[in-house]
């Protein structure tokens, strides 16, 4: 309304100057020139307050009086003008309405405007042809190497013909079109520079500086229109992305699994931002990234391979150094030389934009938005996925939070049962007894290592107490405090020991119903105890070596790397080293183990300590089973000190238990013949340690190395042979000094 108004004023005012004229021309003497159009410019600058000045020499009205617009048509096409302007919802329909009006009055076969575009400083033009004209679908040219870009800055109006130099580009462009000239004035309203608004004619033309007054001043008010327009515009993409993030929270909020993030935001944030495909990194504990989710908008691309990712030389990068929004807008190696990088280049990434999630607690990632387009990524783009970065940042925090208080309940679970069933077992809480040398040779060993957190290779024959000494490093270590975790690798499937070890995924196999945490996570900031090692299968040393060496895993079906802080002790009865050289064993992990080795001797090397051991175990059995023993028999001492004990510490134990469950009274009878046998003055002359059976012994030993050629270990070595085990023999060799004579 206000529009019409004023034009109604300024029309009235122009209709009486340009009647005046007509008056003076019709009642002049007939040899008088009549006035031409000089007084109607007159006329038309004064209506519009312009102050135009009158050329001295004739002009003709070319835009305005070619077309032979009357008064009336003047009048109406302003009305129509203001009309046309108060009624129009878009930019074209806008352009067209101006169009309308004013074609009956000002000559053109284009009209249109320029906007001023801040992304990318740049000029973005809107032309509407006249019938019949060439088409011109859309022009973007930088604001320096456009005509309307200069309108812009300066704003005066410009007059632009087929000579003009300044512009070559958008020149050239007009006479491709066969355009002969192009009036631009200013397209301002208030203190709010638009852009430029124009015509374009085929035909030359010279307008005069009323006529481009005229167009200045409907330039004017069309502003008003175009800013109320584009205010709009604005308020509803706002509107628009504020539904659009309201969305997204609630989709986040409803996810509890990182790699669910991006796939419940996608749909609604390509509705605001096109993209073809999006990103999730989250950053880990070396300073990388972790692409942990991967999602297309339409069809996929290329294949998900997700994983660990040096972000040096990445958009990414940048943006985490930074902690604000990096945006490429066109294929960058130069800058960005990274091959995960070229390797996106590669799959038709044209553009992206990588946005840091900046939490309270810090950079937890980026979010990596790829286009196969070159389009602009404006401003109100990159600020939009800084919000949407926020509500992914937040939420990517509570599923990790959420994520570990799961793990950190299933692991106090698991230790609740772990711990249980270690009390069940009746072990003698890490007390061990000795005073023999072989024994204090053992427990020096444990008291240096103990406290350095080197890997222990613990060696010995069954029942030596191998995980008593693996139990007393533990308690003598600073990671006393932490868990102490053993894993039988003998009694495990070699087909369920990498879930056992390592953990496992919901569904990552049959059977795998809910996630799992391996015996490796149970012992993080504790000791880990490998009983049974030499019975690893061969397939599985090289992730256990990873794991003892860089301390990292991943689970089975699983792809994201965990790190722990574990103290690694392995024990075996078996020789690693002959192993090693049958090829049944790793070479790396044997010297990965093999740091501090320790031989626990087996008990027939240590029967100073039988005694002592057997008043443990009779005073133990007895308290537990409430049975009162007071006194061993030294006649079963003896019986006790001169068995060889095959099975060794274990095989004493359960002889003692048996013993006590027998005995009615005070004194212990022992339940066991071949050892009560062996202790008859008639067996002693053949038991092990006599002068005869030893020689026999020894004799068997040395034809066992003759037909064996000197070797004692391997399927035809000499333990092989006389059915023993190589570290069994070994001990007898030394025992009978042969080990000299076969080195």
């Amino acid at each position: 309304m206000r529009a019409a108004a004023v034009f109604g004023d300024l029309v009235r005012a122009l209709l009486a100057r340009i009647a005046d004229s007509s008056r003076q021309m019709t009642s002049a003497p007939a040899q008088k020139k009549p006035p031409d159009a000089c007084k109607c410019v007159k006329a038309i600058g004064q209506a519009f307050g312009k102050g135009v000045a009158i050329p001295k020499q004739e002009t003709k009205l070319l835009m305005i009086g070619a077309v032979e617009a009357s008064s009336t048509d003047i009048y109406e096409a302003v009305i129509a003008l203001s009309r046309s302007i108060a009624g129009r919802i878009d930019l074209r329909s806008l352009l067209s309405g101006v169009g309308e009006s004013l074609r009956r009055i000002v000559r053109f076969n284009h009209i249109g405007m320029s906007l001023y575009d801040p992304n990318g400083n740049v000029m973005q033009k809107h032309i509407l042809e006249a019938p019949g004209s060439a088409v011109i679908t859309s022009l973007r040219l930088p604001i320096h190497e456009d005509p309307a870009g200069w309108v812009w800055m300066n704003q005066q109006p410009l007059v632009i013909s087929a000579s003009e130099t300044r512009w070559p580009e958008a020149v050239q462009l007009a006479r491709d079109l066969g355009i002969g000239t192009t009036v631009l004035v200013p397209l301002t309203a208030g203190d709010n520079r638009l852009g430029a608004f124009g015509f374009s004619s085929v035909t030359p033309l010279n307008p005069s500086p009323a006529e481009i007054s005229f167009l200045e001043r409907v330039a004017s008010e069309f502003a008003v229109a175009v800013e109320s327009f584009l205010a709009s515009q604005a308020a509803v993409r706002e509107r628009d992305r504020l539904r659009r993030l309201f969305d997204i929270t609630n989709a986040l909020v409803s996810k509890l699994s990182p790699d669910e993030l991006v796939s419940a935001i996608s749909a609604q944030l390509s509705r605001v931002i096109p993209h073809e495909f999006s990103v999730l990194m989250l950053r880990d504990e070396t300073g990388g990234l972790e692409m942990v989710d991967l999602h297309f908008t339409g069809a996929q691309l290329f294949d998900k391979a997700l994983g660990h990712v040096d972000p040096e030389g990445m958009p990414s990068a940048k943006a985490l150094a930074t902690g604000k929004p990096v945006v490429v807008p066109d294929v960058d190696l130069a800058h960005y030389p990274s091959p995960e990088y070229r390797r996106f280049v590669e799959l038709g990434c044209k553009s992206a934009c990588s946005v840091p999630l900046v939490t309270s607690n810090g950079t937890l990632g980026t979010l990596e938005i790829a286009r196969t387009t070159r389009d602009v990524w404006t401003d109100e783009d990159v600020e939009f996925l800084v919000q949407v970065a926020r509500q992914i940042g937040i939420a990517l925090e509570n599923a990790l939070s959420y994520r570990q208080l799961g793990e950190m309940k299933e692991r106090l679970a698991t230790e609740k049962l772990y711990l249980e069933d270690e009390i069940r077992l009746d072990y003698n809480n890490g007390n061990m007894v000795g005073e023999g040398a072989a024994f204090q040779s053992v427990l020096k060993g444990v008291q240096i290592v103990a406290p350095t957190d080197a890997t222990v290779l613990i060696l010995g024959e069954t029942g030596t107490g191998k995980e008593l000494v693996a139990r007393a490093i533990h308690e003598l270590s600073s990671r006393s405090r932490g868990s102490f975790v053993k894993v039988n690798c003998a009694a495990i499937p070699g087909s369920l020991l990498e879930s056992e070890l390592f953990g496992h995924e919901k569904g990552s196999f049959t059977g795998a119903a809910a996630q799992k945490i391996g015996r490796f996570e149970l012992a993080h900031q504790g000791t880990l105890f490998l009983d049974e090692i030499g019975e690893m299968p061969l397939e599985l040393q090289p992730k256990l070596l990873r794991a003892i060496q860089d301390q990292e895993f991943e689970r089975v079906g699983g792809n994201r790397t965990i790190r722990t802080d574990v103290r690694f002790v392995a024990a075996t009865n078996r020789d690693l080293k002959a192993m090693v050289d049958e090829n049944r064993f790793r070479a790396d992990l044997y010297y990965r183990l093999h740091v501090f080795p320790l031989n626990v001797p087996p008990l027939r090397e240590r029967r100073e300590d039988i005694p002592l051991l057997s008043r443990y175990f009779v005073q133990k059995h007895a308290q537990r089973m409430d049975r009162k023993i007071e006194r061993i028999p030294t006649q079963t001492l003896e019986a006790l000190t001169n068995y060889d004990w095959p099975g060794n510490i274990r095989e004493l134990q359960n002889v003692i238990e048996r013993s006590v469950i027998l005995s009615k009274g005070p004194d212990i009878h022992l339940a066991m013949p071949e050892v009560t046998d062996r202790s008859s003055p008639a067996a002693a002359r053949g038991r092990p340690g006599s002068d005869a059976s030893d020689a026999k012994e020894r004799a068997r030993i040395l034809q066992a190395l003759k037909e064996a050629k000197g070797i004692a270990g391997g399927p035809s070595g000499a333990a092989a042979r006389l059915g023993l085990k190589r570290t069994t023999l070994q001990s007898r060799m030394r025992k009978y000094n042969i080990g000299r004579l076969y080195q």
